[in-house]
């Protein structure tokens, strides 16, 4: 099993960091014949450090989905009062999840209001968004929210990839280039230029990063709300990397995103039927809250069976 495991992620990781080390340009149209996917194992993508497993958006999530031999650590990040990067995904503290130390509920103020440091005292790690509890969920009091250098400097070591979201709440006082020098700068200071994709909703800061540092490649969240012609808006914001869900793409549309240099993903998913289902389409990594799960869909690779 470890074996095997150990085969596979190397197999995913020789193609994804070949890729993603590649000139960001957009291949010419291939001919059909090239388009037919051979068989080869999908990545995996963990969602908040996979959610359903452990505290989201922490450093024992991203810790325990390295360790199980995840590729991809994706995770969220907004800006704080203080103009830093913390790895969250609410624009609101939660206090589904994060109390103070004492137990009691965090107060639901918003992220860009809060230093990170009145942010790092809350323990986020003792309870769970009741969408991910379960018997599966293990939690960790006494985990903190982390800052993103921290994330990035803790895995520069590791075989690990990373994805990492933009958030900008709405009618929140956030600069989207600001934002995108202060990723591109811990991105750099880590050496991680070529293991970093930088995703989001929201373009401005997609258009920033290409500008200050093309050599991060970037990935396009909710194009099909837009368009249908996803390789047009891809070269618009000069992306190789697209987020789809089942029913937004078929497999001849993966094929020929894939021809010309784009990386497909997933549609965030946690059940085998769509994991199988996304696994038919040919894409390049599955992303679930789930990862040990999804490891065994993963191997039968697109064109698998």
């Amino acid at each position: 099993m470890i074996k095997s495991l150990h085969l596979r992620r190397c197999a995913v990781l020789a193609a994804a960091v070949t890729s993603l080390s590649s000139p960001v340009a957009f291949a010419e149209e291939a001919p059909a014949a090239a388009s037919i996917a051979q068989p080869r194992p999908i990545a995996v993508i963990a969602h908040r450090g996979g959610a359903l497993l452990r505290p989201e958006n922490t450093m024992p999530a991203f810790r325990h989905a390295a360790e199980i031999g995840t590729e991809y650590l994706e995770f969220d990040m907004e800006m704080t009062a203080d103009d830093r990067i913390a790895v969250y995904h609410d624009a609101l503290i939660n206090p589904d999840f994060c109390k103070r130390d004492d137990g009691s509920p965090a107060p639901a103020q918003p992220v860009r209001k809060l230093g990170l440091a009145a942010i790092q005292k809350l323990d986020c790690g003792a309870g769970v968004r009741p969408q991910y509890a379960g018997r599966r969920h293990v939690a960790v009091p006494g985990a903190r929210v982390p800052e993103l250098g921290e994330v990035l400097h803790a895995f520069k070591g590791s075989e690990a990839l990373f994805f990492a979201e933009t958030k900008i709440p709405k009618d929140a006082d956030i600069d989207p280039v600001k934002f995108a020098r202060l990723v591109e700068a811990a991105v750099r200071e880590n050496g991680l230029e070529d293991r970093l994709i930088l995703q989001s909703f929201d373009f401005r800061t997609i258009d920033a990063l290409h500008e200050i540092n093309p050599r991060i490649r970037t990935c396009l969240l909710g194009v099909p709300r837009q368009t249908r012609d996803y390789l047009a808006m891809l070269r618009r914001h000069n992306s190789t990397c697209i987020v789809l869900g089942i029913g937004e793409v078929d497999r001849a549309e993966t094929a020929r995103l894939q021809d010309a240099g784009i990386l497909v993903f997933s549609g965030v998913a946690d059940r085998e039927e769509e994991w199988r289902q996304y696994a038919e389409l040919g894409v390049d990594a599955l992303f679930t809250n789930h990862p040990e799960r999804a490891f065994a869909v993963s191997e039968y690779g697109a064109g698998g069976s």
